[in-house]
């Protein structure tokens, strides 16, 4: 089960996401070629000498890294046995707030790579849902999980930030709750059906602003949505059987592209997942992240004409080809309201007879325009070629030589058929070719002005990431497990920035590439050795000095101006020293933890560890006790400034910070 079937929840409303994007051009990294510019907003125009574009820190160089819900409330609700409750009047849980944490920092959204940007995770949320009074009702932790299915073309018109979407699923962890606040049958029935004190959760995010000044022009008023859009979510009941990353059913996809390169069909629509529930006798749909978008009507759904759920009955049937009303099975019409994207959080449940149920084994699901009256139809978008859907529950992480203990990692793929697992079958794994970062590096006009420092290759050494098997067989669930390893010392093949970037393909044995969504691939990175030996690096780990840290903080401080510039400059060892409870604190938190620094999480183990123990004898130098550190933890100076509640809109942000206008 998931949050795509019964019972399931559905919420609305808006996302802040303020991401930094000095490190989205990973040449920022260079500390010897870094420029001031760089911490500074975008810049075009024209002057004396023609036409000019500086990227310079790109369209949020000062962002603090928070990812938060705005004004979400649960929509709607659909209980045990699939029936629709959308009134507070049936149940008291329709109309509570879907928020954030209640007692601690926003979470954190970040990249996984400069040189891999379309694995953005979250790390440190927490979904709360609160009563009209604000009183809690239910908090869980989200599992740290990066979104999938991202599009950059979803609204009409060009790649986007307003234009793209794409979708996070995880799991929520729920903390130690009582339901004697409210008499919520829903909640009750939900709560019984989930395993193991988890819930399914999916976010769909879309219409997000970017730009910092209305219509994206540095001279015209700061825009009141910058760092917002849309969030249509989801949640329901979860099982330690199923993936937590994608829902494992029929798997939708469009064998045409886009403008922007997304796979889309002709008339718009994208990649999306469905269900077959055989035991409630429903088609479960997520359309969320799938129709077309009109930017124009305030990112609704571009209405397609008369389209159908069917059930083709030839394989050979393809996207675009004229069908007549005897070579296919029509199972219902396709939603296209708002009611469906804004209120029951993207997903259409179909009710299916016993000859529809029977139609969709071991033949392909699509859409279809409906043409006339004599049943004619077009296929706008189907089922994958044979049915055949191979993904990996993990599928972005790093690995750590210098933490023995993280420098391997076993994770799960899963293959199936039409839906149902596709066994004892041999799937194959390999490193991609090694690849420069074009799509991260713009160049400036002139390009004279461009940032200097060499675009960075990835993908090599190949031995860098290890897979074992390289050829797993799969199981009798459709199951395949490999491990992935790092060396047991890795070099810096990027130079300057720490560690490289592996991406890994998979697919059938003996067979060509899988058709799949174009950024289905494992990622991972592989953090360099430090101290590293091939540079002959002496540096006294427990007793690490100034010059020692110097090069990490000024980094960091480069490419985080928001704590540079906001807060304190770190990379100056009299600023650093004199802060250095606070340094300590943050360096040595959970990964997890919203208070976690770096915001950017991409230092290893060692650098971490050598930053902790610089701060740490600072600290014993000062000689104040162990009861200061612990005092000053007990609320972290830099909490307010990325308080998920108190702190100041992206909007005040820009204009105490000084963007550049």
């Amino acid at each position: 089960m998931s949050y795509l079937q019964f019972p399931r929840l559905a919420f609305f409303g808006d996302f802040q996401a303020d991401a930094s994007t000095v490190n989205n051009d990973p040449r920022h990294f260079d500390v010897g070629t870094f420029d001031p510019s760089y911490q500074q907003f975008r810049e075009h125009g024209t002057n004396k000498d023609g036409y000019y574009l500086y990227n310079n820190g790109w369209w949020n160089p000062r962002g603090t890294g928070i990812m938060r819900f705005r004004e979400c409330y649960v929509k709607s609700l659909r209980d045990q046995s699939g029936n629709f409750i959308g009134s507070s009047a049936l149940d008291p849980l329709v109309g509570c707030k879907v928020g954030n944490a209640l007692d601690s920092p926003s979470g954190k959204i970040v990249d996984l790579d400069p040189d891999w940007q379309f694995a953005s995770n979250l790390y440190g949320l927490v979904v709360s849902i609160t009563d009209t009074d604000g009183s809690p009702i239910l908090v869980g932790d989200f599992e740290p999980n990066p979104f999938r299915d991202l599009w950059f073309a979803r609204g009409a018109g060009n790649p986007s930030n307003e234009n793209a979407s794409a979708m996070f699923q995880s799991r929520l962890r729920l903390r130690p709750y009582s339901l004697s606040a409210i008499k919520s049958p829903f909640l009750k029935e939900l709560l019984s059906a989930t395993e193991d004190g988890y819930l399914s959760i999916r976010l769909t995010t879309y219409a997000f602003e970017g730009n910092v000044n209305l219509a994206g022009n540095l001279d015209n008023a700061l825009n009141p949505r910058f760092g917002y859009g849309k969030l249509i979510g989801s949640i329901g009941p979860s099982r330690s059987d199923q993936p937590r990353s994608f829902i494992l059913g029929r798997r939708f996809l469009p064998t045409t592209s886009n403008a922007a390169g997304d796979l889309a069909s002709k008339n718009g629509i994208g990649c999306f997942s469905s269900f077959v529930d055989d035991e409630q006798n429903y088609f479960h749909v997520d359309l969320s992240n799938a129709l077309p978008l009109n930017p124009t009507s305030g990112y609704r759904i571009a209405n397609q004409g008369n389209l159908a759920f069917a059930v083709l009955h030839s394989e050979s049937i393809k996207q675009d080809d004229s069908i007549e009303s005897d070579q296919y099975t029509k199972l219902g019409l396709v939603d296209q309201t708002d009611q469906l994207q804004e209120n029951e959080g993207g997903i259409y449940s179909l009710r299916l007879n016993p000859g529809q149920q029977k139609a969709m084994q071991g033949r392909p699901l699509a859409i279809v325009k409906l043409e006339g009256f004599l049943g004619n139809a077009t296929v706008c978008v189907r089922e994958v070629p044979n049915g055949i859907e191979v993904r990996p529950d993990t599928f972005a992480f790093k690995l750590d030589p210098n933490d023995g203990g993280e420098n391997s990692k076993k994770i799960v793929l899963y293959a199936t058929v039409y839906g149902e697992p596709l066994k004892n079958r041999t799937l194959s794994l390999s490193v991609g070719p090694k690849t420069p970062d074009t799509d991260n590096t713009p160049s400036n006009t002139p390009s004279t002005t461009s940032p200097p420092a060499p675009i960075p290759i990835y993908n090599e050494p190949q031995d860098g990431a290890q897979i074992s098997p390289a050829t797993p067989q799969t199981d009798q669930f459709g199951r395949a497990q490999v491990t992935l390893s790092g060396p047991t010392l890795m070099g810096t093949p990027r130079g300057y920035i720490d560690g490289q970037l592996y991406v890994i393909f998979y697919k059938l044995a003996g067979g060509g590439p899988l058709p799949q969504q174009p950024l289905d691939q494992i990622a991972v990175v592989v953090y360099s050795t430090f101290p590293s030996p091939f540079a002959n690096q002496r540096i006294d780990v427990d007793n690490p000095t100034w010059a020692d840290v110097q090069p990490i903080l000024q980094q960091y401080a480069n490419l985080y101006p928001v704590m540079s510039q906001g807060l304190f400059d770190f990379s100056k060892q009299p600023v650093a020293d004199s802060a250095a409870f606070a340094m300590k604190f943050v360096f040595d938190k959970d990964i997890n933890d919203p208070d976690h620094m770096p915001v950017t999480r991409d230092l290893s183990a060692s650098k971490r560890r050598i930053l902790i123990n610089y701060f740490d004898n600072v600290i014993k130098n000062t000689g104040k006790n162990i009861d200061s550190q612990i005092a000053f933890g007990k609320r972290c100076p830099m909490r307010h400034f990325m308080d998920s509640e108190q702190t100041q809109s992206v909007t005040d942000v820009a204009l105490t910070l000084g963007k550049k206008r």
